[in-house]
């Protein structure tokens, strides 16, 4: 589940943080580094969770309305087409969120003032409207008015990501990510797996735990000397004139292209140059094109930045 980008972002923020400090202490960094992809993983449960207190909040709402028997109330507004939405109900089943939850206590419904924010949102979408009004809604139905909810009102809620920001501190800028990947996971769901639908893993592989560890690590260590080679690729600029975060950026990615061997050249540019264009200053990605296309060639040149395995895609072969 966690990409090598979000690892970069998070690489990217505790190293920032660590010069903030005044180089503080690696180790104790590093650990502040895997509890906010933790976190992140935390996260990725607790938005499923979300709409399982959605589904409770709606209950009782619509128990409120049916029992002020009110002729104004609108078959939509009473419908229980949520309540009884056939994904929803596989999530709450689902054998491995249930075990999650059960060892990190938690629910939504301490925040009732947030549900309410997005369940009010929620009733005004014509899609929602539209979805309540069916007769026996099928499992696509119920499948694709949860992602609807989740990919245009989640994510898009102020509500809701400042309340993210007041729990977490690790969870700034990890909701879009997060809720692309559980789209990604009900999109697989069956009615047919019942509880035993899959969940998907913090990590692909150990490679991915390796790579966060040698990218954070070397990074830090070697930044004297990755300073001087960015250096040495100013015209008529000092170091100190440049962002920070830049620094940080080309750092990280001189670490990828001298000392990790299996990370395509490729792919190391273009994840930079992408981080920068959403964290950094307006010009920051030309900025760093064009100093990362001078290291790599001098690099090519001089044989000092040498890739195998995984590292060749994309590259000419002599």
């Amino acid at each position: 589940m966690i990409s090598r980008r979000l690892l970069r972002l998070k690489i990217m923020q505790m190293i920032y943080a660590y010069f903030q400090r005044m180089a503080g202490d690696i180790n104790q960094t590093e650990k502040e580094l895997f509890e906010s992809i933790h976190k992140t993983y935390e996260l990725y449960h607790y938005i499923f969770l979300l709409l399982i207190d959605l589904k409770f909040f709606a209950e009782k709402k619509i128990e409120i309305r049916k029992n002020k028997f009110l002729k104004s109330n609108k078959p939509e507004e009473i419908s229980e087409n949520l309540v009884n939405n056939k994904l929803i109900k596989l999530i709450e089943q689902n054998y491995l969120l249930t075990t999650f939850l059960n060892n990190n206590k938690f629910n939504w419904q301490n925040y009732t003032n947030v549900l309410s924010s997005l369940y009010d949102d929620l009733e005004k979408r014509p899609e929602f409207v539209q979805y309540q009004l069916l007769q026996n809604p099928s499992f696509n139905d119920d499948k694709e008015i949860v992602q609807y909810f989740l990919a245009n009102i989640v994510i898009n809620s102020v509500d809701f990501n400042q309340l993210l920001e007041e729990i977490s501190l690790y969870w700034n800028d990890d909701l879009e990510f997060v809720v692309s990947n559980v789209i990604a996971t009900i999109d697989k769901f069956t009615e047919a797996k019942g509880s035993q639908n899959s969940l998907l893993k913090m990590y692909k592989n150990n490679d991915d735990i390796e790579f966060a560890k040698n990218l954070f690590r070397k990074t830090i260590l070697k930044h004297n000397e990755h300073a001087e080679i960015i250096q040495r690729f100013l015209k008529n600029w000092e170091l100190e004139r440049v962002a920070q975060l830049d620094i940080i950026l080309l750092e990280m990615a001189i670490t990828e292209l001298y000392h990790m061997e299996e990370v395509p050249i490729k792919v190391t540019l273009n994840e930079y140059i992408e981080l920068s264009k959403y964290y950094s200053t307006e010009k920051s990605s030309t900025f760093i094109n064009g100093v990362l296309d001078k290291i790599v060639h001098e690099g090519k040149s001089d044989g000092t930045i040498v890739k195998k395995g995984k590292g060749l895609i994309g590259e000419q072969m002599p």
